[in-house]
């Protein structure tokens, strides 16, 4: 890994750390300018006592706002000319997030 590679790795950690996403579940790689990030993404809830009717809605729609803007801000770094994003508990489908546990049925 180069010095570069090393670089752009700690930026997106660091995308990934704002965002308040779990990196021990995932595994993110850089080669050359290509970013590649795998595994199961999860964010830490700070607020665990307000709970409603409606939070499993609500939790999946603020995931897939959190993962357009973790998207968002990595394909917007200078550097990044390609990014790859395999999880195993989301798929992109178009131009947008699915929970694949929303897929079973």
């Amino acid at each position: 890994m180069t010095l570069e590679e090393l670089r752009l790795l700690r930026v997106v950690q660091g995308v990934l750390v704002r965002n308040y996403v779990d990196t021990q579940k995932l595994d993110v790689q850089v080669i050359g300018s290509s970013v590649y990030i795998e595994g199961e993404l999860h964010i830490f809830d700070y607020h665990p006592g307000k709970r409603n009717s409606d939070e499993k809605a609500e939790k999946d729609l603020g995931m897939k706002r959190t993962l357009l803007h973790i998207e968002q801000q990595i394909r917007c770094l200078g550097e990044v000319t390609h990014l790859q994003m395999k999880l195993r508990n989301w798929e992109r489908r178009g131009m947008q997030w699915v929970a694949k546990h929303e897929t079973l049925g």
